[in-house]
């Protein structure tokens, strides 16, 4: 990972910080960029490192995730995240210059910008990842199946590690993960894992708020749905295949993709962007371009 241009300690209504960080061209457009849940804004550098050269990159973790501290188990929640979040930009244009701002996101955090805009219109639009709304063909009851499902599997993650080599060799093995190639998953371990007191490495996340965030993240997603009408910027969606084994999230239920400018790249998971990183920066830079962002 290449050291940040700039780096600014963003601090939240509890005195929680949050490490932003800066890379890329201060001079272009700005682009902010946050993570899915239990990963860290670093792992995404295989995609918005590809952005660098033209845009203003502002990367930041979501609280107890990547630089930032393990906080309470009880703050880990999306309406404490939403406000973090508001906290951020804040503290970008305080310390960075105004400036308009475009919200590139993926899984959990397309929630948590879909909310802060309908909170408070900071963003000049938004890109956003495998925003799971809705399964196509599918019902409430069954997205949040999947939610629950989603928390149980993260309740019972393996916490600790003798070496970050230990958990990239046991995620090459996991068939949701068979399409990230090998560098990015040294990657994920990197970022994803710190020291522990007693030796060894522990996950950055604990495992019992990437399941609270996910038990979150059902109620949030339908209440996000019913104020899509009322967003008046552009906003684009790239999801994962749907026919895809191991996408997680598929998609977006049809009733909701005339509100995006919608696109999936074929063959690839929820983790897109770490599996097809060219296509979805090519898919974002042709976005911007079109609305005048790049």
């Amino acid at each position: 990972m290449p050291e940040p241009g700039a780096v600014v300690e963003a601090v939240m209504a509890d005195r929680t910080t949050i490490t932003v960080r800066r890379h890329g061209n201060p001079h272009g457009p700005r682009l902010v960029l946050s993570h899915g849940c239990g990963l860290a804004a670093d792992l995404y550098y295989p995609y918005w490192s590809l952005l660098a050269d033209r845009f203003d990159l502002c990367i930041f973790d979501l609280r107890s995730h990547g630089w930032n501290p393990a906080g309470s188990t009880g703050s880990c929640n999306i309406p404490t995240l939403v406000g973090d979040s508001r906290v951020v930009i804040e503290a970008i244009s305080s310390c960075w210059g105004p400036k308009p701002c475009v919200g590139v996101f993926h899984s959990v955090s397309t929630i948590i910008g879909l909310a802060h805009q309908h909170q408070k219109p900071d963003f000049a639009a938004l890109v956003l990842f495998d925003p799971a709304l809705e399964l196509p063909g599918g019902s409430s009851k069954h997205l949040d199946e999947v939610c629950r499902r989603q928390a149980r599997r993260a309740r019972r993650r393996q916490r600790h590690f003798e070496s970050r080599s230990e958990l990239a060799e046991l995620l090459a093995q996991a068939p949701a993960y068979s399409l990230i190639p090998p560098q990015t998953l040294s990657l994920l371990a990197e970022t994803t894992l710190r020291s522990a007191e007693g030796g060894g490495y522990e996950l950055r996340c604990p495992p019992e708020q990437e399941s609270q965030l996910f038990e979150w993240y059902f109620g949030f997603s339908m209440l996000i749905t019913r104020h899509l009408d009322s967003f008046d910027i552009p906003m684009k969606a790239v999801g994962a295949d749907p026919t895809v084994q191991h996408s997680f999230l598929p998609g977006l239920d049809l009733r909701v993709l005339a509100r995006f400018d919608y696109d999936f790249v074929p063959q690839k998971t929820h983790f897109l962007q770490l599996e097809a990183p060219e296509e979805c920066a090519d898919l974002t830079v042709e976005f911007l371009e079109r609305h005048g962002l790049a």
